[in-house]
Order: structure tokens, then C-alpha cells, then sequence
């Protein structure tokens, strides 16, 4: 059942599939999720298929050293040298004073053994994974604890909404505004406020 209360977005742990929103409500998102990291001294890594100039300059300019940007190909590959590149990272963020678990943002990256191998090993390690899939087709039962649904509408809403079960219709998706979103974790399901970026 739905909760159609107004929940700020919960701590997050494990890994996390969002569904949804245009590219701008991506992109806040993520700012908002590095951000708030960020301000409990927690490390962040962005993985980004899109190029977006708007995602990569904040995390250049405002996050520095608590996180960084990684540019992906435009077909979303992760060589083994980004992989090296995120593991250093967090490496180095686990260094510092105890915080939060490491986050990972990833954005259009492309589904390979290998990839999928290396996410079980830092979802081991208590790493928060954060994948913004293309498709809802890409949800695999089973690989994801918790779904964030963001604004959707016509076939897309549809789609979402089969592929949750029908937990969240296509209307309730249409008739979310910016910056909202529905949290799904196993049969609970909860209207969240994401946090701020700006």
C-alpha cells in the first residue's frame, strides 16, 4: 500500500535501481544523493554515460576532494582501469575519519559479467550502489533491495508500473512533481522528497 505522506528520503543501503524522470530529474538527484553524502564527510563516485555538463561540474567544483566524476563512454562500457579508478577512491575515502559507506552513482553503464562481478564485491564491502537504469525492463528480480520511482508518464509510467507489480500506477507516477519520488522497498512503498542540491 502506498503511503502518500511526504517521507524525506531515507539512508540508503545496498543497492538501489531508479527508474524514471527526465534528464534534468537525473541529474538533481545525483546532485542531491552526492551532496548530502558529502556533508556527513562520506565519499561519493559518479559513473556517467551522458556527459552532462551540469552533473560534472558540481561534482568538480562544490564536492572536490569527497568525490569524484568519472566520464563513461556514450556506450556505457566500465574498463578495467574506471573499475581501478572507483576501487582507488574509495580506498582512499574509507582512509579518513569513520562516515558513512562509500556511494556509487551509476548512470548508463553497460551490464557485463565482469561489471556485475565487481558491484558484488563492493556491495560486500557495505558500499551503497545507486544505478539509474534505462529501462524498466532492466530490473532484475532479485539484484536490487530498493526501487526509486521518479516522474514518468504515458507508456514509460505504464511500463514502470508493471514492472513494480502494479505497487505504484501510472497515474501516481504522472502526478509526481520535481524533486519527488516513490521508495519501494520490498512491499512498503513510500512518497519521498529527495534531498536538495542546491
Amino acid at each position: 500500500m502506498v503511503q502518500e505522506r511526504l517521507f524525506p528520503l531515507p539512508d540508503l543501503s545496498g543497492r538501489l535501481a531508479v527508474l524514471g524522470g527526465q534528464s534534468r530529474d537525473r541529474t538533481e538527484l545525483c546532485l542531491g544523493l552526492a551532496l548530502r553524502q558529502a556533508s556527513q564527510h562520506g565519499v561519493v563516485v559518479c559513473l556517467d554515460a551522458h556527459g552532462r555538463q551540469q552533473l560534472e561540474m558540481p561534482f568538480r567544483l562544490l564536492l572536490r576532494e569527497d568525490a569524484a566524476y568519472i566520464p563513461l563512454p556514450a556506450e556505457g562500457t566500465i574498463s578495467d582501469d574506471i573499475a581501478q579508478r572507483v576501487l582507488q577512491t574509495l580506498q582512499a575515502g574509507l582512509g579518513r575519519t569513520p562516515s558513512l559507506p562509500p556511494l556509487l552513482i551509476v548512470d548508463g553503464a553497460q551490464e557485463t559479467a565482469d561489471w556485475e562481478h565487481t558491484l558484488t564485491f563492493f556491495l560486500r564491502t557495505g558500499m551503497v550502489v545507486v544505478e539509474f537504469l534505462l529501462h524498466p525492463s532492466r530490473l532484475v528480480f532479485g539484484r536490487y533491495e530498493t526501487t526509486l520511482l521518479l516522474h514518468a508518464a504515458g507508456a514509460e509510467a505504464e511500463a514502470i508500473s508493471q514492472t513494480v507489480g502494479r505497487k505504484v500506477t501510472s497515474e501516481n507516477l504522472t502526478a509526481l512533481k520535481p524533486g519527488e519520488g516513490y521508495f519501494i522497498h520490498l512491499s512498503r512503498v513510500y512518497r519521498v522528497r529527495f534531498p536538495e542540491y542546491s
